[in-house]
């Protein structure tokens, strides 16, 4: 079974690390029928990105919709005040310059293929609550729509928020900052009436950050009611430990079903009930994605294959459920 063409599939989440079994992988992906890739900006020095890593690895006709966590994932474990809502302009200029590499790998394979290779650029409301603030971020947010993008949509991808009394997994800001954010910024649209600047949700994250699936449904609805939806992306998260790890960590759990691949995702909070009401909350969506991890961490790529193929099919049999009429009846 092969994905609707417009789903995308944050591969890198499940990739061996391995050069070979990696490219091995990503060739299964191909035939898998998704329509692009979620991708890493990795700190600099990191393989992927470098044009003999795309030649490998990245189909030409495959969409990109690039997330920068991975960068300030990395930033913030030496730099606490790193962020594009820093108020330390020093640790803001860092965060915006990191965007800038984005930026610059969108119009690099824009000029190379002649048409918008990576369709957004997901950047982060980092750091949270007492080394940030709402107005660097809506500085930051103008600030980077002054750059040619070369056509990709700016990003706010929400992760879990900072909660009193409870560890976060990122402890970024509330979408309700966020959607204040970018509320504050006069983006305009590109020309064509799509608008250059929005929200990410990615299901998992939402659901740690609330310790409840109905928290990422609550987000999603929120996040179009203000008609700035842009991408969903499901990834799972458990209350439970799972081979992925302690409860409520950021791990990328597949969600659970009856396909065997999907056997030791039966603690994922995410099934088929919750992916049918996460996608009426959300609505035309413009860009769905899948991003899952796959345990055991050594699994051979037919296994990691395996797990991708049951994942999108799942999104894709919840799609038709959320989208047939008879099913509000």
């Amino acid at each position: 079974m092969t994905a609707p063409c417009d789903l995308l599939l944050g591969a890198y989440a499940m990739a061996p690390a391995e050069p070979a079994a990696e490219e091995a992988f990503y060739a299964g992906v191909a035939d898998l029928g998704v329509g692009g890739l979620e991708l890493p900006l990795p700190l600099p020095g990191a393989p992927v990105l470098e044009p003999s890593w795309f030649t490998r690895n990245v189909r030409p006709e495959w969409d990109l919709l690039v997330t920068c966590i991975p960068t300030v994932m990395g930033r913030l474990g030496s730099a606490p005040g790193y962020g594009l809502a820093a108020t330390d302009e020093t640790e803001r200029g860092r965060a915006l310059a990191d965007v800038a590499r984005a930026r610059d790998l969108a119009l690099l394979l824009a000029e190379q293929h002649g048409r918008r290779r990576v369709v957004g650029i997901q950047v982060h409301s980092a750091p949270g609550p007492g080394a940030g603030s709402q107005d660097a971020l809506t500085r930051s947010l103008a600030e980077i729509l002054t750059w040619d993008l070369a056509g990709a949509e700016l990003l706010v991808e929400h992760c879990d928020a900072h909660v009193a009394g409870q560890v976060a997994s990122k402890g970024f800001w509330s979408l309700e900052d966020e959607i204040a954010a970018v509320r504050a910024v006069d983006a305009g649209d590109d020309g064509a009436g799509v608008a250059r600047l929005g929200l990410s949700i990615n299901w998992g994250r939402s659901a740690i950050e609330g310790r409840d699936a109905r928290t990422a449904v609550d987000h999603v609805q929120a996040a179009a009611a203000a008609g700035l939806l842009r991408a969903l992306v499901f990834s799972g998260a458990s209350d439970t430990a799972t081979p992925w790890g302690p409860a409520w960590g950021d791990a990328h759990i597949p969600p659970r079903g009856d396909d065997l691949a999907l056997a030791l995702s039966s603690g994922s909070l995410l099934g088929p009930d919750q992916i049918v009401a996460t996608l009426r909350a959300a609505g035309d969506v413009p860009r769905l994605a899948v991003k899952v991890s796959v345990r055991p961490k050594d699994a051979d790529v037919p296994t990691r294959l395996a797990v991708a193929r049951a994942a999108l099919a799942a999104l894709t049999a919840s799609r038709t459920v959320a989208t047939t009429p008879a099913a509000h009846a």
